[in-house]
């Protein structure tokens, strides 16, 4: 793995680049990073791209690209794009700008948006240090074949889908991550990727945007961040945020023989797992002269992601977006401990899986379900008990909480209703029921007592990790 960034001492900067150092084909690149405007922010890093003719299917795909960075075997991409190529399916990049000029991806772009001075106006330019966000268009639409006929030597994950640029310039903060959000799913985008992030709960920003987005059947997908291999901070190895907002599926990274990549961050919220390292992706040619470099990080991970969300929904375009999440969940290869794990999450993203297996329609976002039973005594299942972060908005965001049956015509206060419709029980068994209803509550508040003092408990020790580390280095 190549060295992750040295941040100066303090918080590392607002929703900077987690990339290790990219390796280019040329002169070599350092570390990058982007506005620093928040305290205490991370990001994520980078990734791949492909390009060729439009609408090509597998056969044609496989045979112009030979045999393409090395996800696209553990992926089993040919055999993907037999199925779907993403055609149809609108893809935003939230990032700093996309390069038109790269081979890869001509053809590939489409008018986009940016946020901020520093920002191209149609996203049509990649302000990063880095070429961040041409990397990341790459790997979810590069072609395999550029305009001139010759092989690009990337490959894309979606290569028949089209890619929203909307660009936060050089450098970027909550508010700039949270109206590109909301641009991003007014422009129609159907997939959002979100390759940066940030330390510490989602500003309050970001959480309405998402919701906002995902009102608006978008589905969503961000880092979970990079760690260093020497930093052992339970809190720096945690989920950033975007990624730690419910209902995004929140991306860590995987190795070449299918194991958690130790450097992405992990975590309860941990959704999906996908490639990470020695990702080959393209950038313009003035960072590379030959137009592309090698990086590790949960930004590749994130747009691999993206595009096989633009797979499935090319391939069912009458699944709504909880149906696409409940799908690539349910189809996820299983690395880690079994069922859902801190790691892997549902395990690593599995594009043949979910592209032949049979949808089951659903109507509520999978990952906006509390994901371990409550606590005795809890009756919170709104985001922030699932993010742990405390009271919010009274009554915000709650989800599957019943409504309480109105009382019967005429019924007391506080009476239940079969009570009340029994039109008059005796005074023992209006008696019985006071005191059991006293009863209960007593048992109540003991019991919401003792979840708070274990919760309290949790939160200090931090989230667990396997001894000696994870498991799967």
């Amino acid at each position: 793995m190549s060295p992750a960034p040295t941040w100066p001492p303090g918080r590392p900067p607002a929703h900077a680049s987690l990339l290790a150092s990219p390796a280019p084909d040329g002169p070599s690149l350092g570390g990058r990073s982007r506005r620093v405007a928040l305290p205490g922010l991370l990001a994520a890093a980078l990734a791949g791209g492909l390009l060729l003719a439009p609408g090509l299917g597998g056969a044609a795909l496989a045979s112009q690209r030979g045999a393409g960075p090395w996800y696209v075997a553990a992926l089993r991409l040919d055999e993907a794009h037999q199925i779907s190529t993403g055609a149809g399916v609108v893809v935003a990049i939230i990032d700093g700008g996309v390069d038109p000029t790269v081979p890869a991806l001509a053809g590939q772009l489409l008018p986009g948006a940016g946020i901020g001075d520093d920002a191209a106006p149609d996203g049509l330019r990649d302000d990063d240090p880095d070429g961040h966000g041409t990397s990341m268009a790459g790997i979810v639409a590069a072609r395999p074949v550029g305009p001139d006929g010759q092989p690009t030597g990337f490959a894309g994950v979606a290569p028949d889908a089209k890619i929203l640029p909307i660009s936060t310039g050089r450098e970027t903060d909550s508010d700039e991550v949270a109206e590109s959000i909301r641009l991003a799913a007014d422009r129609g985008a159907k997939v959002i990727s979100l390759s940066l992030g940030s330390s510490g709960p989602p500003d309050s920003g970001e959480r309405t945007a998402v919701r906002y987005a995902l009102a608006r059947d978008v589905v969503v997908v961000a880092a979970a961040g990079n760690v260093e291999s020497d930093d052992h901070d339970p809190a720096d190895h945690a989920i950033n945020s975007p990624a730690n907002i419910p209902g995004v599926i929140a991306v860590t990274g995987s190795n070449p023989r299918g194991e958690f990549w130790d450097g992405s961050a992990s975590g309860p919220l941990a959704v999906l797992a996908a490639p990470a390292p020695s990702i080959r992706a393209p950038v313009p040619v003035a960072l590379s002269p030959t137009g592309a470099q090698t990086a590790d990080g949960t930004s590749n991970s994130t747009a691999i992601v993206a595009g096989v969300v633009a797979l499935v929904r090319a391939e069912h375009p009458e699944l709504n977006a909880p149906s696409v999440i409940d799908l690539l969940v349910r189809t996820a290869d299983d690395n880690g401990p079994s069922g859902r794990d801190e790691w892997f999450g549902y395990g690593v993203v599995d594009p043949v899986a979910a592209l032949r297996a049979v949808p089951l329609p659903v109507a509520s976002n999978p990952l906006l379900v509390t994901p371990s039973p409550p606590e005795p005594g809890s009756l919170d299942t709104d985001e922030d008990a699932l993010l742990g972060a405390g009271a919010g908005t009274a009554g915000e965001g709650r989800t599957g909480a019943a409504e309480p049956t109105p009382p019967a015509p005429g019924a007391p206060a506080g009476v239940p209703p079969d009570v009340a419709a029994a039109g008059g029980e005796t005074a023992p068994g209006v008696l019985a029921w006071v005191g059991g209803l006293a009863a209960a509550v007593l048992a109540g508040i003991a019991a919401g007592i003792a979840a708070f003092v274990a919760r309290t408990a949790s939160r200090r020790r931090g989230a667990p990790v396997p001894p000696g580390g994870p498991a799967w280095p």
